[in-house]
């Protein structure tokens, strides 16, 4: 799903807006999953410190959070702005983007 975002986003089919709403909203259902196994498996839930982190192409290491890239999309004639385009259309164009939760 956040390839298609990520694309749809390039193609300027949805917002910026839209684009960190939907990823928050994929986080929260992921946070609710993980949730619900740690029930499962345990008596005592932990409060989940596990976030969304998305990696943009294969040399991206730690990848990044949905406020980074909220950050860095902010102002569209930034470099910041510039660069991270680059690599998410990199990282669709090689099959590279990939989502995390840790």
């Amino acid at each position: 799903m956040a390839r298609q975002l990520f694309g749809q986003f390039l193609d300027q089919e949805i917002d910026r807006d839209t684009l960190i709403g939907r990823l928050q909203e994929m986080e929260l259902q992921l946070q609710a999953d993980a949730d619900d196994e740690m029930e499962d498996e345990s008596e005592e839930a932990l409060e989940s410190t596990r976030s969304l982190r998305i990696r943009i192409f294969g040399g991206d290491t730690q990848g990044m959070s949905i406020r980074e890239i909220e950050q860095d999309l902010q102002d569209p004639s930034h470099p910041n702005a510039q660069i991270l385009m680059r690599g998410i259309a990199f990282g669709l164009a090689e099959d590279e983007l990939k989502v995390h939760y840790e």
